[in-house]
């Protein structure tokens, strides 16, 4: 099969990551002429895409340049054996001619992009809410409630329990929860009253029985996102250490492998974790929009929009938060921890099982990006942690570890002795030391993702679910295709 070596010429790419029954799909042509370049306008105003993972063959626009960066060459493309095949041009049709291929060892540069994602909803028509949600209160409310649907959203309207009652009634459209991993979405865009006790959500029980378990996320006016778990009359409750999290903002419930967690995120793209608790609701659990509160003699609406309900698999990759940890050689990786001491860095998720030396980590951003005004506070000359709020606390890390409320901190200060610290929340970075600010030598490749990620290597190479690459620190790490900004061949090494 002839090899194409790149030479003077630049296109747009679009990328397939192709599985093994596809590969028998075309090969590659020579470029065309009138490229277009990387900083053209229609390359510029295709979105980036961050936090996904691989689950089908999905369309990548690409621009891969020779090993100078002196020239360029493109089209639609799949991988197979560590090559590129080429099967379309620029503007998406198909060639006619496929028979040629470029070595991925010969490339300089490749630069991903991605065509923005859209937000999916369920959608439902103006008046009732259809079949099978229904609607009722759940213990005594006086004046009831109602719920409809207005240019889309969901208006729930509830009232107040009598002044004396001792059980918080509240009013709430519901249905079945669908069978096995699933979620509830939505925004709470507005609340029609400040009142103290007022708190508007979503709600996974076990029945509509008052008494029965259930795990609540809400929005209030008056404090941030809070979630609670209630069960045989007791209530375990967490509230979100950001203070901003009022309505306007988004909630999701997920039910998953015997657990409930919750989640709070400003934009229905980016999620950040609250809390989770045990799964025990069973197989005839609902799913319910509430509205609680204790304002006296009338009625008040909550507005739901963007509402979502369905499996997991219908809600797709989702952009949760997980730790950026910055290394002294200026490698970037994105990773739950699990625990941590003086010494080490247990790692989890992909890098489950792996563990780095505390001496070489600069800091860790447990919520990103942060502001640029607080630039000064990460470069590391004083160690310590970077509060939510602003505020910097000097400190020695003594230990992350998990609680039934989350991932907490301990760090020691000479001054003010032993704090703890909510790691859902409370705290944006922990800085330990400088950062390195040059490719480490010995390393061949440099891989940015979209998340921010920086991860040096050697031994570049494909599966099925994007690149594999031998870093120093992390020995060899699995990077899915779609998170991938651009990857970049190191000058000699």
């Amino acid at each position: 099969m002839p090899q194409l070596k790149l030479k003077s010429i630049m296109y747009g790419v679009s990328l397939f990551l192709i599985f093994p029954t596809f590969l028998c799909l075309s090969e590659i042509t020579k470029g065309q002429s009138n490229p277009i370049p990387a900083d053209d306008p229609k390359v510029d105003n295709v979105e980036k895409e961050e936090f996904k993972t691989v689950s089908d063959s999905i369309d990548f626009r690409v621009d891969i340049g020779n090993e100078d960066e002196s020239s360029w060459w493109g089209g639609h493309i799949i991988l197979k054996d560590n090559n590129l095949y080429k099967t379309k041009n620029h503007n998406g049709i198909p060639l006619n001619d496929a028979s040629q291929s470029v070595k991925l060892d010969d490339f300089g540069k490749i630069i991903f992009y991605k065509p923005k994602s859209k937000r999916s909803s369920d959608s439902f028509k103006d008046g009732q809410l259809p079949s099978p949600w229904k609607h009722s209160s759940v213990g005594d409310l006086p004046r009831g409630g109602d719920v409809i649907v207005k240019k889309g959203s969901i208006i729930l309207e509830t009232s107040s329990p009598d002044r004396n009652a001792t059980f918080s009634s509240f009013y709430t459209a519901y249905r079945p929860l669908p069978m096995g991993d699933s979620h509830i979405t939505t925004k709470v865009s507005r609340i029609d009253t400040y009142e103290q006790e007022t708190k508007s959500g979503i709600m996974i029980r076990s029945s509509i029985a008052p008494d029965s378990e259930n795990i609540f996320l809400a929005l209030s006016h008056r404090r941030p996102a809070s979630i609670h778990h209630t069960k045989n009359g007791d209530t375990l409750s967490k509230v979100d250490p950001r203070s901003n999290s009022r309505p306007g903002h988004w909630i999701r419930l997920i039910r998953e492998k015997g657990n409930i967690t919750g989640y709070v995120s400003a934009d229905g793209e980016n999620w950040r974790e609250l809390m989770t608790f045990p799964d025990r609701m069973g197989e005839s659990a609902i799913a319910c929009i509430v509205g609680q509160g204790r304002k006296p003699r009338r009625k008040w609406a909550t507005v739901f929009d963007q509402f979502s309900l369905g499996t997991l698999k219908e809600l797709g990759p989702q952009k949760i938060m997980i730790p950026r940890i910055a290394l002294t050689d200026g490698t970037i990786i994105h990773s739950p921890i699990v625990s941590a001491t003086k010494s080490i860095i247990r790692l989890g998720g992909n890098n489950q099982g792996k563990v780095i030396p505390s001496l070489t980590v600069s800091r860790i951003e447990f919520n990103h990006p942060i502001d640029g005004k607080f630039d000064r506070f990460l470069d590391g000359r004083r160690r310590g942690v970077l509060l939510s709020g602003g505020d910097f606390f000097e400190c020695e890390l003594t230990k992350v570890f998990r609680t039934e409320n989350g991932l907490e901190m301990t760090c020691s200060s000479t001054l003010f002795g032993t704090k703890n610290f909510d790691l859902s929340g409370a705290v944006d970075a922990m800085v330990f030391r400088p950062a390195g600010k040059t490719t480490p030598p010995g390393q061949k490749y440099t891989v940015l993702t979209w998340q921010g990620g920086r991860i040096y290597g050697n031994n570049l190479r494909l599966n099925e679910d994007g690149f594999l690459i031998d870093t120093i620190r992390l020995r060899t790490q699995n990077i899915p295709l779609n998170q991938i900004k651009s990857i970049t061949k190191n000058g000699k090494t």
